[in-house]
């Protein structure tokens, strides 16, 4: 099947995320000297840059992608929240399901750049703490009420708390019951909650956790460690991203899917791209071969990048006139 016809009925497809919303702060800056405090680097910023990250960089790659997306999550009642939501909006994402916790810190990962490419400094800002009931059963009866019209949903469990294991279980029983694909990309800690999901995704070291490899997981057991988690968690299928190495998808038929050859540059936020094209692959076109190489064709299109980005309007027409099999 060709990219440019899966691509095509990416259009205004309705996705719904769930899952830990997040601000990616950037801060950009010239490398000048070191410190004469400490040896560490000086950096004159020159300027700053805010994007949602978490499961809100998930929305984004939807929206990049052609889907209409609806957020269901947390944030805090304070200036990173406002700005998180803004934000959303101003990419495109319908954020009535976006619920405000008072004495809640919005999680915020600030990084600081050097001369374009170089990551000096990650700051966190993040409770992880579980919601509290009140706002969870808001957060439940949002993604009830989004989950009426559309045609996916990915959930996306950073173990911040907005996905306790209760909204996990709900989610994924009105989704089988609707006969709606939801695709799940939690924790090794979490994995028991997605029993019954559609997809579950894990990144090689999450996979490796998962199964005891605690040294890391080799290309070469990454098949069966995915075999290994469906079969225990009960899935339909399990896809682990190996970086460099591609992929591997366990479920109604098995696979390796080689990433194609790219000049890395920044591997942040890739797996959420991976996600969200699988995730409409799987609404539009089911379990076909080319959606997992067309998720590896548009991961391997934002690595190119520095700092989390997503599939430009320039990539997605150079994926489109690609058969499946190509390398671009």
């Amino acid at each position: 099947m060709r990219y440019r016809d899966i691509l095509d009925q990416f259009q205004n497809r309705k996705a719904l995320v769930v899952g830990d919303l997040m601000l990616d702060e950037y801060v950009f800056g010239r490398a000048t000297r070191i410190s004469p405090e400490a040896p560490v680097m000086v950096v004159r910023q020159q300027s700053t840059k805010n994007l949602p990250g978490g499961a809100a960089n998930v929305a984004r790659n939807l929206i990049a992608l052609g889907a209409k997306v609806s957020m269901v999550g947390v944030v805090g009642c304070d200036q990173a929240g406002e700005t998180l939501e803004q934000t959303l909006v101003e990419h495109g994402v319908e954020i009535g399901g976006v619920v405000r916790e008072p004495d809640r810190t919005t999680t915020r990962k600030m990084r600081v750049l050097a001369d374009t490419a170089h990551q000096v400094l990650r700051i966190d800002h993040e409770d992880e703490r579980d919601v509290s009931p009140k706002t969870e059963r808001r957060l439940l009866d949002q993604a009830e009420m989004h989950l009426v019209d559309c045609d996916v949903v990915i959930v996306s469990d950073y173990l911040k708390g907005s996905v306790t294991p209760e909204i996990a279980r709900r989610v994924i029983d009105l989704g089988r019951k609707r006969g709606i694909p939801v695709v799940a990309n939690p924790k090794p800690q979490s994995l028991e909650h997605y029993r019954g999901c559609t997809l579950l995704s894990l990144n090689r070291y999450e996979a490796g956790e998962a199964v005891g490899a605690w040294r890391g997981l080799e290309d070469a057991d990454a098949l069966g460690a995915a075999r290994t988690i469906r079969e225990r968690i009960g899935v339909e299928a399990v896809l682990i991203t190996l970086g460099e190495s591609g992929m591997v998808v366990d479920g109604p038929w098995d696979a390796v899917i080689p990433a194609p050859r790219v000049e890395v540059y920044d591997t942040a936020g890739a797996g959420d791209t991976v996600v969200a094209t699988v995730a409409l692959g799987l609404s539009s076109h089911g379990f076909e071969r080319s959606v997992f190489t067309l998720a590896a064709q548009t991961a391997a299109s934002v690595v190119r990048r520095v700092g989390v980005a997503t599939p430009a309007p320039q990539d997605l027409a150079d994926i489109a006139a690609l058969r499946d099999g190509e390398v671009s």
